[in-house]
């Protein structure tokens, strides 16, 4: 420790052997004190500090002080080990990292040093930053559950294991908004019941009550939770609802619930707003991130899937086949006369018969098929499980559905559409992609050749 300037002063100052030392040009309070306990010498500093001027502060003791109690024990300790104690004492709401140092006085008496050394904004400044740290701490520890896994279900499952970790909760569920609804997401440590209650709507009053408040949180008073008798059954006594919000706008609300009391202060009102705003914007990545993924698979006209998607579910299909041995097929349409069509009625008139054409296919395929704009006016559907026999009856189908349409050109003109299509199966009819796709093709030439409006399958040569 640096020692600071003292300069002998005769008026202003207590004899300490055969020195006299002015405390006064010490900015920090400044104490010299007996090993008994006595102060010798303060300077303004301290008597300030105190509240106190110098005369009536010398000669008094450290039990004259109940802000010095904490002192007596560090400056014995000083005084034992012969060297410099350090202790934090709070006064008149600041913080004070205090020296005491022993030392001796010409006289060979053991004296001890105790300066005063204001922490207060250092302790503001260092809690600020344990501040930001937890949340930089938070931030990172929830959007890693997204950036980990690019499977969504599997991200929201991550993130609200990350938010209990994070609450020391392990009891609670999600809801997103879909159109006017609150819709169950994902929940943790509840009965089947309480889970059945609240898709079925069982909650609805006190979303809307969440919602009306406005507020950051909601905290659900005990007599409100137990008028809810599925809550009170699940043994449930304390339970916050923190509301999702996005461009001002509710897109969820997260409930954490406890089966045992809770303390509710600021700090943990802050942790859970805080948890609120990033799991709020996790969910819009992840909504962004799935809005992207369906646009890059999917059709900007029709709204079916791409071929970028058809190519993908191809490869995997042809890979279950080949572990499983279970069959598939592919139907290859495409609508006959098209360009007429175009010429005829226009581009414009074109694009809304394809329109209504990919709701006919969604509308009549089965559920588990992929219905594929595949180019131009070629439609392309992928049939798991399916053999050539069944896949015939289901062609016909979706032919005799079109041929039966009616399709309406700007809301007025009507006319009506055929199409022709290929039928190839795999293993059957090809051992790749490549060679199913072109069997499917050439059974979608020869139904053109023989006439169209007619769905043939692949007659070449069987593997």
């Amino acid at each position: 420790m640096e020692e600071p300037a003292i300069k002998k002063n005769t008026e202003n100052s207590q004899e300490v052997g055969a020195e006299y030392f002015c405390l006064d040009l010490i900015p920090d309070p400044f104490i010299i004190l007996h090993q008994d306990g006595r102060i010798l010498d303060v300077n303004e500093s301290c008597s300030l500090l105190l509240g106190s001027v110098k005369d009536e502060l010398i000669g008094k003791t450290f039990e004259d002080f109940r802000e010095f109690t904490r002192l007596r024990e560090k400056a014995e300790q000083a005084v034992r080990e012969k060297k410099e104690a350090v202790e934090r004492v709070t006064l008149n709401n600041r913080n004070f990292e205090v020296s005491v140092l022993p030392f001796e006085s010409d006289r060979k008496t053991c004296l001890l040093r105790i300066t005063f050394k204001d922490i207060t904004n250092f302790l503001r400044l260092e809690l600020e930053l344990l501040k930001r740290n937890k949340e930089l701490i938070i931030i990172n520890s929830l959007s890693s559950a997204f950036i980990s896994s690019d499977n969504i279900d599997l991200a929201m499952e991550e993130l609200m294991d990350k938010v209990f970790l994070i609450t020391d909760f392990h009891t609670g569920w999600l809801l997103l908004k879909e159109d006017d609804s609150f819709l169950l997401q994902i929940s943790r440590g509840i009965s089947p019941e309480l889970q059945q209650g609240i898709e079925t709507g069982v909650l609805a009053s006190l979303c809307a009550e969440t919602i009306e408040i406005g507020a950051p949180l909601h905290f659900v008073e005990s007599s409100d939770i137990s008028k809810i008798s599925l809550l009170r059954d699940e043994g449930i006594i304390f339970l916050v609802i923190i509301p999702l919000i996005s461009e001002n706008k509710h897109i969820g609300l997260l409930f954490l619930a406890s089966r045992v009391g809770r303390d509710f202060d600021f700090d943990f009102a802050s942790l859970l707003t805080l948890v609120g705003n990033h799991v709020s914007h996790i969910i819009d990545k992840i909504r962004m991130f799935q809005e992207t993924r369906r646009l890059s698979i999917t059709d900007s006209l029709t709204g079916l899937h791409n071929t970028r998607y058809f190519y993908r579910t191809l490869d995997l299909e042809i890979a279950r086949t080949d572990r499983y041995g279970t069959p598939f097929s592919l139907m290859l349409f495409d609508i006959d006369n098209f360009k007429q069509l175009n010429d005829t009625h226009g581009h414009q008139a074109g694009d809304e018969v394809l329109q209504e054409l990919a709701k006919i296919l969604k509308a009549v395929s089965r559920e588990t098929d992929t219905v594929v704009r595949y180019g131009g006016e070629e439609f392309i559907i992928i049939l798991p499980n399916t053999p050539e026999e069944e896949t015939v009856h289901l062609s016909d189908r979706i032919r005799r559905a079109v041929q039966e349409n009616i399709f309406f050109l700007n809301n007025s003109e009507k006319i009506k559409i055929t199409l022709s299509g290929g039928i190839a199966s795999y293993p059957k009819n090809a051992r790749d992609a490549k060679n199913l796709l072109n069997a499917a093709d050439t059974a979608l030439y020869a139904a053109k050749a023989a006439g169209k409006n007619v769905v043939l399958c692949y007659e070449g040569f069987n593997w």
